[in-house]
């Protein structure tokens, strides 16, 4: 009988593995584009190879190879500390990484159907039949009876037409999106701390220099009132001086503002309550980095995002295949074996084994149209992943875009803006040396000096919002530039071992 059985459980593996799948072949929705960004500097053409179609090169998911700590091409040490405690800190990411865990959990969970669910049973009955229920005359005595069982129970589903590895290919499909997921969150906190600090910086320059206009503008209207006094000048000019002074002042109360509101969001963000975090007044001092975008091809392997909308439409897929399957029987192996007997001290006596062994056939004769409905409803969902999936990839293209746009014309405005600025500064040295000399008036010189940190404020403006973009276009591309090809990282990964 050993040799049969042995028989059997080799055919059921063989027919377990060898099943059939009936999920449609997964292939990637067609993106028309070009094979660069129309923002980004001129590139040599682009030479396709083997594993591209038409303009594109076939994307491969990436958002699981390293990143690198792409803040550090700013080069500032606290941003560097701000990142990594954001990364160690913050609940809303340990939150996600919670949920990664359970999607990777409930992968496993499915791939444990593709082995047999063996259980253990043990019970001991003590009872008293009635005579009737065995066809003797009722009244008649029956001894009390003790039964003691001990038994193995094994149940094993033969996938043959793949329901249970499809079910664990949907559930792994539903634990890589649930992980690219967590690389886009990751990504989107890494560019808001980032973001907000160089806020905070740039607000902190314009405290500074708005602290310089009052005091510029407070002397500016002390000599206005002595004018007035004396009969000098009208009180319009007093007037008009009081107003520029007031609004100014205004101004740097609602800077501090941003700034206070500003720190306490960052003090959130890196997992800390906002009296418990306090950061020193300063200024980013390092040029603006030039990022390299690269193709479009390579930003769909890049972006997490994309990639986690990838693994849903492969999870739909694969659910069709699911929703196909309640068409077909199902073949379930049952089985048990133990030991019985009404003597407890010689239950394990071999004379007191028993085993039962045979295939259980399930047939859906008639459901009401449930699994045609079901069908229908996977397809569709399948048709929605797909334009989820396109949609994504477009609006990567537009943020890159967008990106490199805003950094072009940034960069041209703080050109314009440095030679302005550097004529204002020149303009207020001028004029404090003619003043030093007798030539110029006091208020003049002012109005010069003035002038000069406006000109400075607005430059600030301008490399706020340029290092803004910088970090916006780096989380556009997926959080960096040097991760390695993903066939350079599969071949290395092989070299391994």
């Amino acid at each position: 009988m050993k040799p049969a059985l042995n028989k059997i459980a080799v055919a059921a593996l063989a027919l377990s593995l060898g099943g059939c799948d009936l999920a449609p072949d997964f292939k990637l929705p067609s993106i028309s584009g070009g094979g660069f960004f129309k923002q980004a500097p001129k590139q040599e053409p682009v030479t396709l190879g083997k594993e591209e179609t038409g303009t594109w090169k076939v994307a491969e998911p990436s958002a699981d190879l390293p990143r690198g700590e792409w803040w550090r091409v700013f080069k500032d040490d606290s941003l560097n500390a701000l990142e990594e405690e954001a990364m160690k800190g913050n609940e809303s990411i340990k939150a996600m990484q919670a949920r990664v865990k359970q999607a990777r959990a409930a992968a496993k969970g499915a791939r444990s159907w593709l082995l047999p669910d063996v259980d253990g049973t043990s019970d001991f009955t003590r009872r008293k039949l009635n005579p009737a229920s065995l066809g003797f005359a009722p009244g008649g005595g029956l001894p009390i009876q003790n039964v003691a069982t001990g038994k193995l129970g094994l149940s094993y589903e033969l996938d043959v037409i793949g329901r249970v590895r499809g079910n664990w290919k949907a559930a792994r499909a539903d634990a890589k999106e649930a992980a690219a997921q967590f690389h886009s969150m990751r990504l989107a906190l890494q560019a808001d701390v980032a973001d907000m600090y160089f806020g905070i910086r740039a607000l902190d320059r314009d405290i500074d220099i708005l602290t310089r206009g009052v005091s510029l503008r407070r002397a500016n209207a002390n000599i206005l009132e002595k004018k007035v006094a004396a009969g000098e000048i009208t009180e319009l000019d007093l007037a008009a001086s009081v107003v520029d002074l007031e609004t100014t002042r205004s101004n740097l109360h609602d800077a501090k503002r941003q700034r206070a509101q500003m720190e306490h969001a960052l003090a959130v963000a890196l997992g800390r309550a906002p009296s418990e975090f306090d950061m020193e007044s300063g200024w980013v001092v390092s040029e603006i980095p030039v990022i390299p975008p690269g193709l479009p091809s390579a930003l769909l392997e890049r972006r997490p995002d994309v990639t986690a909308a990838q693994h849903a439409l492969a999870a739909a897929n694969e659910r069709i295949g699911l929703a196909r399957a309640a068409f077909f029987p199902s073949l379930t192996l049952t089985g048990s074996g133990g030991v019985e007997s009404n003597v407890l001290g010689s239950l394990f006596e071999w004379s007191n084994r028993s085993w039962a062994f045979g295939p259980l056939l399930t047939i859906p004769v008639f459901g009401g149209g449930r699994a045609v409905a079901n069908l229908d409803h996977k397809k569709a969902v399948y048709e929605e992943s797909v334009a989820d999936y396109r949609q994504q990839v477009l609006e990567a293209f537009r943020d890159v875009e967008d990106s490199l746009s805003l950094l072009d014309a940034l960069g041209k405005q703080a050109s314009a803006q440095y030679r302005a600025e550097h004529a204002a500064k020149r303009a207020a040295d001028i004029a404090t040396k003619r003043y030093d000399a007798g030539d110029l008036g006091y208020l003049e010189s002012i109005a010069a000096r003035r002038d000069a940190l406006e000109a400075e404020r607005v430059g600030v403006s301008i490399k706020r919002a340029r290092l803004s973009a910088t970090v916006r276009l780096i989380r556009a591309l997926g959080g960096g530039w040097d991760a390695p090809a993903p066939q350079a990282a599969q071949e290395k990964k092989e070299k391994n071992g």
